[in-house]
């Protein structure tokens, strides 16, 4: 994630989605939050297309139908710290009353990366929503602090317990989206042995993974449910 969009529309998509799973599901003990602050983008005072809101709720897009949610991103755009946001995200859920537990606050760069996770396998959970949310999406042959690498997906689903769900946030490239939906999903399952299940609104893209199949049944459905409240958005199961 990039400090520069705090509470821009895309905020309002993941944490309105987070939400919806946390609640339809209802069998999870806690929603994990792996931010990935990238340490340099400096916050922005302006009003650039993700980060209006008005427009947002006007086109009908993801979340926008959530007024308590609304409310709490145009008070993101205004605040002056990390740890300002990430005190009105918990405090978001809490009255949700979802248990949130943000696994590092500190800032996130390709130099220290190792360190970061190995920070955030320490104190796994389980039985947990688990969000991995780099500023841009996975990448490997010229990665850089905004990406999230292959292997590393691959520690944490490896330490996630049959009753947790990884969920990874990942902006589109600029090639075909059908294309490179199905080329991650390849590689995913490839690295993992679960088929993602993918969530998009043709901007961003979320992919899901989960251990089991029962629960990975039930996510499909949830996120299935989820797309048909918002016309711009569309869930699917990878084959």
């Amino acid at each position: 994630m990039n400090r520069t969009f705090f509470g821009d529309t895309r905020d309002l998509f993941k944490y309105d989605l987070v939400r919806h799973v946390m609640k339809a599901l209802g069998s999870f003990d806690s929603f994990t939050f792996i931010p990935m602050l990238s340490e340099d983008a400096e916050k922005s005072g302006g009003k650039g297309a993700t980060r209006d809101l008005e427009k947002a709720a006007r086109a009908g897009k993801a979340g926008s139908q959530n007024r308590d949610l609304l409310t709490h991103m145009y008070r993101l755009q205004e605040i002056e710290s990390d740890l300002e946001y990430f005190q009105m995200i918990h405090a978001y859920f809490k009255k949700e009353n979802i248990l949130v537990d943000i696994l590092h606050k500190k800032p996130f760069s390709h130099k220290n990366r190792s360190d970061y996770f190995e920070s955030v396998l320490s104190r796994f959970p389980k039985k947990s929503l688990i969000f991995l949310d780099p500023d841009i999406g996975l990448e490997e042959a010229k990665p850089s602090k905004k990406h999230l690498l292959f292997d590393e997906v691959e520690k944490i689903f490896s330490r996630m317990d049959a009753r947790s769900v990884l969920m990874i946030y990942q902006h589109f490239p600029r090639e075909k989206h059908e294309g490179y939906v199905r080329r991650r999903c390849a590689e995913l399952y490839q690295l993992t042995g679960a088929h993602p299940i993918t969530i998009t609104d043709n901007e961003v893209i979320f992919f899901f993974l989960a251990r089991e199949g029962r629960l990975y049944d039930q996510l499909e459905e949830v996120l299935a449910r989820y797309a048909d409240t918002y016309p711009l958005l569309e869930s699917s199961g990878c084959p």
